[in-house]
């Protein structure tokens, strides 16, 4: 935990909506070092801006969640992301492959540095939903993120590798990196971090467990 003191513009959606947006599509348009950590990445104003961005500014450094991989609407977008030369980890939490990445944030180093963080995620649909979005300036919000960001991305790196979209690892990735303990403090029980395990359906309450047939004994004699 760490506390800053910030001032904060607040958006409640859906009502603020179409201002939301706007004003995030607008810093979208800084030209200095960008993090973004989100699962849904699907608005399209959104990939254009970061795509032209990339081109001439600072590196903007993406990570989203795994299941953005494998969506009809989310692979093509990813893929402009990538073939731009954009910066893109996917993963999940470190905790296992069974959480995911729910953060809808974004940082960035200007002067003071600018974050926004909320709930809406970065699709055409979620400004039009209840969300909430938050605006503000701190350096020490910055740095935690991007701390934060770091350390994601050397966790997919690490043990998602197989699942990256882009060919080889960022700069300054750290390809040991380990799953983190779990928050009981045991070990994350992964199998295989490079492959997604299906999770089995837990039996329903009250469901009785069927057992096998009791052998035949022979008759004692008394």
């Amino acid at each position: 935990m760490f506390t800053i003191t910030a001032t904060l513009d607040c958006y409640l959606l859906p009502a603020d909506g179409a201002a939301a947006e706007a004003v995030f599509l607008k810093h979208l348009e800084d030209p200095y070092e960008m993090w973004i950590i989100a699962y849904s990445f699907t608005l399209v104003p959104m990939i254009d801006e970061i795509i032209a961005n990339s081109q001439g500014g600072d590196p903007i450094h993406i990570y989203l969640d795994l299941s953005q991989s494998s969506g009809a609407d989310e692979m093509p977008q990813l893929k402009r992301l990538v073939a731009a030369g954009v910066e893109v980890t996917l993963g999940t939490s470190p905790a296992g492959t069974s959480y995911i990445t729910h953060t809808k944030g974004l940082v960035c180093n200007d002067t003071p540095p600018l974050c926004w963080e909320g709930s809406v995620n970065f699709s055409a649909s979620g400004w039009l939903q209840v969300n909430t979005a938050m605006v503000f300036f701190s350096p020490e919000w910055r740095d935690q993120f991007v701390q934060q960001f770091n350390t994601l991305r050397d966790y997919a790196w690490s043990n998602l590798r197989s699942k990256q979209l882009m060919k080889n690892p960022p700069a300054g990735v750290n390809l040991d990196a380990k799953a983190p303990a779990a928050p009981d403090g045991q070990p994350s029980k992964e199998k295989s971090p490079t492959k997604l395990e299906a999770v089995k359906p837990a039996k329903p309450k009250g469901a009785v467990r069927k057992s096998k047939p009791a052998k035949k004994q022979a008759a004692r004699k008394c």
